[in-house]
């Protein structure tokens, strides 16, 4: 965990204080100013979590339950918050009482599941998850841990067969996407383009959807693919510049630079402001002849971690 916190001040400039500092200026101060904005306190409070900043969490996390009342979202929220504090039987408490009042509620089976799995009920604790999963099978967290229990005891056509079923659940689309990359890690290139394709279309064409397949077939050096996806599937209007610096870069790749230069100056009109700079720098060594995939940079994202220049988010 670092030393050190970022933020954003009151004057829009982000800046680096200690942890320390931090936790005694700054939290209550936003705390005071969010008390009695639901969303803002909202989205304070889980990146409080993040942070871990449990006691200060809780803090949110009990008057987010007075703004709501105990709606689905801040009882799990809450429940979460007590896990972190090593609460675990309070949260117990909490989601079952959760799964009694909203029991659609996915990420209440998800969370519980956690707690048998800390108790060392791993057999109770892969039935709740699962049990979560078929209430909302989009639950990312939840499927990444699901696909590790069977990866780790090598069961991976078991896995493919319970995902298929997932897949079938009403509004399913990220079990779809998962599929589409295990079978692309076989070499299985029509059915990942399959299920895909079928991620995208069944997400609503969602904007993280189109930048993680094509990031993906960029990544396996399926360049043609990556093409016929950003073809039917990218659009200009996307907020965020990644599908379409994939996109572009898949057509340098094949000796297609006027086409890339025709997506990078669609794009640049619509893409975030920050993310502005950074089109019209590829476009500018793009229109100079000189641009090539590697060197290409992607924008730094929040966590200022480097990324590979087929850009991909889990």
């Amino acid at each position: 965990m670092s030393e050190y916190i970022e933020f954003t001040n009151e004057h829009g400039e982000k800046v680096q204080i200690s942890r320390e500092e931090y936790q005694k200026n700054v939290i209550p101060h936003q705390l005071h100013q969010y008390w009695d904005d639901k969303e803002a306190l909202r989205q304070f409070a889980m990146q409080l979590v993040q942070d871990k900043f449990t006691t200060e969490a809780a803090q949110a996390a009990d008057r987010l339950l007075e703004l709501y009342g105990p709606i689905e979202g801040a009882l799990v929220f809450r429940a979460v918050v007590h896990m972190q504090a090593g609460e675990f039987q309070r949260a117990k408490e909490l989601l079952s009482t959760c799964i009694e009042r909203f029991p659609a509620s996915g990420t209440s089976y998800t969370n519980l599941a956690k707690i048998y799995a800390y108790e060392g009920a791993g057999e109770k604790a892969f039935e709740t998850l699962e049990a979560g999963l078929m209430k909302e099978p989009n639950q990312e967290n939840g499927l990444d841990w699901y696909v590790s229990h069977f990866q780790e005891s090598n069961r991976r056509d078991e896995l493919l067969q319970r995902l298929k079923v997932l897949a079938e659940r009403e509004g399913a689309w990220r079990p779809q996407l998962i599929l589409g990359r295990l079978f692309l890690q076989d070499g299985n290139l029509h059915k990942a383009m399959e299920f895909y394709r079928q991620a995208i279309e069944r997400s609503g064409q969602m904007e993280d959807v189109v930048m993680k397949v094509t990031g993906e077939l960029g990544q396996a050096q399926y360049v043609y693919q990556l093409i016929q996806i950003a073809e039917q599937y990218w659009q200009p209007t996307f907020q965020f510049p990644f599908a379409g610096f994939n996109y572009a870069n898949a057509l340098i790749v094949t000796e297609q630079k006027e086409r890339a230069a025709e997506v990078l100056e669609a794009m640049e009109p619509h893409v975030r402001e920050e993310y502005r700079p950074a089109v019209e720098k590829h476009l500018a060594q793009l229109t100079a002849g000189n641009a090539e995939p590697s060197e290409m940079e992607q924008p730094q994202q929040a966590d200022s971690e480097k990324k590979p220049w087929w850009k991909r988010w889990k």
